[in-house]
């Protein structure tokens, strides 16, 4: 989800979750949204270099699943930093679900590590855009 400007970190994760409702990948919205902002609640997923990972095991989904959102502009999540996040990416898995989730949260904290990945990113024009730039670098974390 590109354009994510002017708006909190409680309703980014609202409108990520609503991606991931809208592709057909969970089912009950409320208690995914729950999930994920009980998490939050319990500490900031926000780290360094404009990354955030909210992320949740919840019921709501089958499988595994990531929405990423970016905000040019930057959105405060209280990261570890103090900085602002360019890149949120929303990690769901099911509760019985350990190592798929684990290695997707493993990939995507990689990302925060590549300074000119997280610029390609963050300069993607398009979902199709972003997909080409995860698949190139090898962090796609399958999602």
């Amino acid at each position: 989800m590109l354009g994510l400007e002017g708006i909190g970190k409680p309703k980014v994760i609202e409108a990520l979750v609503d991606l991931i409702v809208a592709s057909g990948h969970a089912t009950d919205r409320e208690a995914i949204l729950s999930a994920v902002l009980d998490r939050e609640a319990k500490g900031s997923t926000g780290l360094e270099n404009g990354i955030a990972i909210p992320h949740a095991r919840t019921a709501g989904v089958s499988d595994v699943v990531c929405a990423l959102g970016i905000s040019r502009a930057g959105i405060d999540f209280d990261s570890v930093d103090g900085k602002p996040c360019h890149l949120v990416f929303l990690i769901l898995a099911p509760p019985e679900e350990s190592t798929k989730y684990l290695k997707a949260l493993s990939a995507v904290a990689l990302v925060g590590r590549d300074a000119a990945l997280i610029h390609r990113l963050g300069t993607a024009e398009s979902p199709e855009q972003v997909m080409a730039v995860l698949s190139s670098s090898g962090n796609e974390t399958g999602g």
